[in-house]
């Protein structure tokens, strides 16, 4: 009974959130505004589940709430639902279901139930504090400090908000979301480059996804990171979609932008970059970046509700981080950078061939891109990761070991993204002819 409550809320959740979407993102195509319809709803979910748990409100309570969404949102559309018909997508996506048939033979290979050993000692573990809403602030002790209770709360409560609706903590429901991200993070950079009328590369971009064993492992880990990588290229799909214009996208784009801190730290690194960056170059734009910035409320007032209210300070930032009280003496430990650079180069060596190619192929072909904000915005943000290191209060090699192939993954998609669309730029086809 409860499931099938949820399913239909869900569905009239997502047919109110299609049509938004729809008016806001006015010229895409219909299979990217699906996708970008299906993300807002799961982000938009763990908010309000969040929202329950503050008030100590049962899922029952939640699903009544909905139920009151919608019958509000039928009765005040009712005249354009009697207009609404289901199509069906395009026959012409053939390459889209390829690459998704053989991302779902290697999912069904090698995904582990369980995932890996963070999404079991965390991610995971802090679903399972959330399914059950008079004990999950019960997360937030000492004894559990090792399952950094500081990050964000996006991935656990989207889990922990299925489970209520399946009744029991199922291993089959983390492993299904991240099996529809493995999905969509391909899928949405395919569409997005078709849009731009790039044919052929939207092709070489599901060709990079399913070959690339380093990205389809980390999707199939059950953590947060590849998450934070298809909401970081929503980002900048959405924001190359804005650019001249001004028009509703900029609500959007920042509903996603700031809902990246609602996934990892790193995503509010990301989203404190971005927004220095979106208001720098669009200070003489008053009307985007007031819908930009209303977009980003609630995201920010749930993060910051967290992080003052329930959340433990962050191991950087604590006490105990003796590396933030000698400073001088690690910015001056020259051995911690070599040994940094050599992990990054390895890393880069070993796990992201492709990725190296691509900014190789740029550099050759428009140097320009380099100068853009998107390319600013993700050095610094791969530059920020570098500083976390040095003063890191863990064991550099083992920091390192565990967490900075998956790291890079969070711009890997939106790096993807952002190269082959600059394949359509007049200056880089100008260079290619002149290199032919």
């Amino acid at each position: 009974m409860v499931l099938t409550v949820t399913f239909i809320n869900l569905l009239l959740l997502y047919v109110g959130i299609n049509a938004a979407v729809r008016k806001i993102t006015s010229g895409d195509s219909r299979a990217l505004t699906i996708l970008t319809s299906a993300i807002s709803l799961v982000v938009a979910l763990s908010f309000v589940y969040y929202l329950m748990l503050v008030l100590n409100q049962s899922f029952v309570v939640l699903l009544i709430m909905l139920s009151a969404i919608n019958l509000a949102h039928i009765f005040f559309t009712r005249h354009s639902f009697k207009n609404y018909r289901l199509k069906p997508l395009s026959n012409s996506h053939v390459w889209a279901l390829a690459a998704a048939f053989f991302l779902t033979c290697y999912f069904m290979l090698y995904a582990s139930k369980h995932g890996n050993w963070d999404a079991f000692a965390m991610w995971n573990l802090h679903a399972k504090f959330f399914y059950h809403p008079e004990l999950w602030k019960h997360l937030f002790t000492s004894k559990l400090s090792y399952s950094a209770l500081d990050y964000p709360m996006m991935l656990p409560s989207i889990v922990a908000f299925f489970w209520n609706a399946v009744g029991s903590m199922s291993p089959y429901v983390p492993l299904l979301f991240a099996y529809g991200v493995m999905l969509t993070i391909p899928l949405y950079t395919y569409f997005a480059l078709r849009d731009e009328g790039l044919k052929w590369l939207s092709l070489v971009a599901l060709v990079i996804f399913v070959t690339d064993n380093n990205f389809k492992q980390i999707a199939t880990s059950q953590c947060a990171d590849s998450l934070l990588s298809l909401l970081i290229l929503m980002v900048f799909v959405q924001y190359e979609k804005l650019k001249g214009q001004i028009n509703n996208r900029a609500y959007l784009l920042g509903f996603i932008c700031a809902s990246c801190a609602w996934v990892k730290n790193e995503g509010l690194v990301f989203y404190v970059l971005f927004t220095v960056g979106f208001i720098l170059s669009n200070y003489k734009h008053l009307r985007a970046l007031k819908k930009y910035l209303i977009g980003a409320i609630v995201p920010t007032l749930v993060l910051a509700s967290f992080k003052l209210f329930f959340a433990p300070a962050n191991d950087l930032i604590s006490a105990d981080n003796k590396q933030l009280f000698s400073l001088s003496v690690v910015l001056t430990d020259w051995s911690r950078y070599a040994t940094i650079f050599k992990f990054w180069l390895s890393t880069l060596l070993s796990n992201y061939i492709y990725a190296l190619i691509l900014v190789f192929a740029a550099f050759v072909v428009n140097r320009r891109l380099f100068a853009s904000m998107p390319a600013i915005i993700i050095a610094l943000l791969l530059l920020g990761y570098f500083i976390i290191y040095l003063v890191t209060p863990h064991d550099l090699n083992w920091h390192l070991y565990t967490s900075l192939y998956r790291i890079i993954q969070h711009v890997y998609p939106a790096l993807i993204y952002l190269i082959l669309l600059d394949f359509k730029g007049p200056q880089t086809r100008q260079h290619l002819a002149l290199l032919s």
